[in-house]
């Protein structure tokens, strides 16, 4: 069951809904040792960090909803059974065929992909759609705003032939194709494997009565990995390092999220899209970021006025860019939790839900703003001159990247960043 905790079901079926919210979804904490260690670190390095924490009920049901709108249509919670429905094939059946249940796995392989992926980016604050056709020809998956094919296979060919066919769309790997892609603007890397998909769906359908009880695959790969996941990318101190070893090209590694035990190069690319790669370029001009004001006055003394003006110029276009994302996404989720509240029956059940829905939503506009207003605050100080690019630059790409603005929407930008960064460090 999706939900195992005891306690939860105890005060659910007594009709305390309120306080079965409040439970965490687990009664002890399991891990999934390749997938965990390698995006988190060991269990140590995680207790160390604070990483690892629980996750109550109701936050686990809010994300499930907020990619799934749909799952919550005519169904009254109060009763156990539709509550576990939410999490099982059950609710998918129309979009696949249920007939499959031995052999050629590829379609429901498929399936398990797109939602394990989906919750991968949802848990990095993106807005996470799925087409409103089963067979979307050229997608999968709406990410805020821009469609998205996703592809989890052994060879490469499958993904160059959707590349072909639609040049426009950008497309999701599995990590294991990464090195055929390096470089390419279209193409994304998720850190779920094609094994771990492989193994997701074979392990689910065997404890399986039927394919309808199949539970939703980030469940059974380990919910604990999407929430891990989801606290690093909000994580100040976290993000904040991740993205000083990144522009500065240092050698240290960061040990948390999706950024896990990586190189400098994939970690920028994991953040920014494939433009994050050409940040290896920005060695020298961030190296000594850690001298703060030294840095900046020597460059001031070295560098022309021009070349500060157009960096000055192109972190201001790089940060408009993203502003006007994060309007797109304020609209995305205000539409998302109209048609939630539109398909929740009226019971006591579901109001205690709903409730809890719009209380963790209305948080999540709330922070979208809050860094909407820093990305501003940085623009105008960059403006007027009261601030000095190169010394709030680090600070500036970790707010970018924990806005949850998608990279795909601001690759142009991100290069004349690099650019700009490629001349400063010739003056240098």
């Amino acid at each position: 069951m999706s939900i195992s905790n005891k306690e939860f079901w105890s005060y659910w079926k007594k009709g305390q809904y309120d306080d079965a919210l409040h439970c965490a979804v687990e009664e002890e904490k399991k891990s999934g040792p390749r997938l965990q260690t390698m995006l988190f670190g060991t269990t140590e390095q995680m207790k160390q960090t604070g990483a690892i924490t629980s996750v109550s009920a109701g936050e686990f049901i809010y994300d499930y909803v907020m990619i799934n709108p749909t799952v919550v249509e005519g169904v009254d919670f109060a009763r156990a059974d539709d509550l576990s429905s939410l999490f099982t094939l059950s609710q998918f059946s129309g979009a696949i065929d249920t007939t499959v249940r031995t052999g050629d796995m590829a379609q429901l392989q498929g399936y398990v992909a797109e939602q394990m992926v989906a919750a991968e980016l949802e848990a990095k604050g993106h807005d996470v759609e799925f087409p409103g056709a089963s067979n979307q020809p050229g997608y999968d998956l709406i990410v805020d705003g821009q469609p998205f094919q996703v592809k989890s296979l052994q060879d490469p060919d499958g993904v160059r032939e959707h590349l072909e066919t639609y040049p426009d769309i950008p497309v999701y790997v599995n990590e294991e194709l990464a090195p055929h892609f390096e470089g390419n603007p279209n193409v994304y890397v998720s850190s779920v494997s094609q094994e771990e998909v492989y193994a997701a769906t074979s392990s689910t359908l065997d404890h399986s009565d039927d394919l309808l009880d199949f539970e939703i695959p980030w469940i059974s790969a380990g919910i604990s990995t999407i929430y891990n996941i989801k606290r690093v990318f909000k994580d100040d101190v976290v993000i904040n390092q991740a993205v000083v070893n990144v522009v500065s090209d240092t050698s240290s590694r960061v040990v948390l999220g999706a950024l896990g035990q990586k190189t400098g190069i994939l970690v920028g690319t994991l953040l920014f899209g494939p433009a994050g790669g050409i940040t290896g370029a920005m060695v020298g001009a961030y190296a000594g970021a850690g001298q703060g004001g030294r840095l900046s006055n020597s460059v001031r003394r070295m560098l022309s006025k021009k070349q500060e003006n157009e960096m000055n110029s192109a972190t201001v276009t790089l940060i408009e860019k993203v502003v006007d994302v994060t309007y797109e996404k304020e609209t995305i989720k205000q539409r998302k939790m109209a048609d939630i509240e539109n398909r929740f029956k009226d019971t006591e059940a579901n109001a205690s839900i709903l409730k809890e829905v719009k209380q963790r939503f209305q948080g999540e506009v709330n922070y979208l703003v809050n860094k909407r207003e820093e990305l501003l605050e940085f623009a105008s100080s960059f403006s007027d001159g009261s601030v000095y690019v190169l010394d709030v630059l680090p600070n500036v790409m970790a707010v970018i990247s924990k806005s949850g603005v998608h990279p795909v929407h601001f690759q142009e930008e991100m290069e004349a960043v690099g650019e700009c960064s490629r001349e400063l460090v010739k003056r240098l």
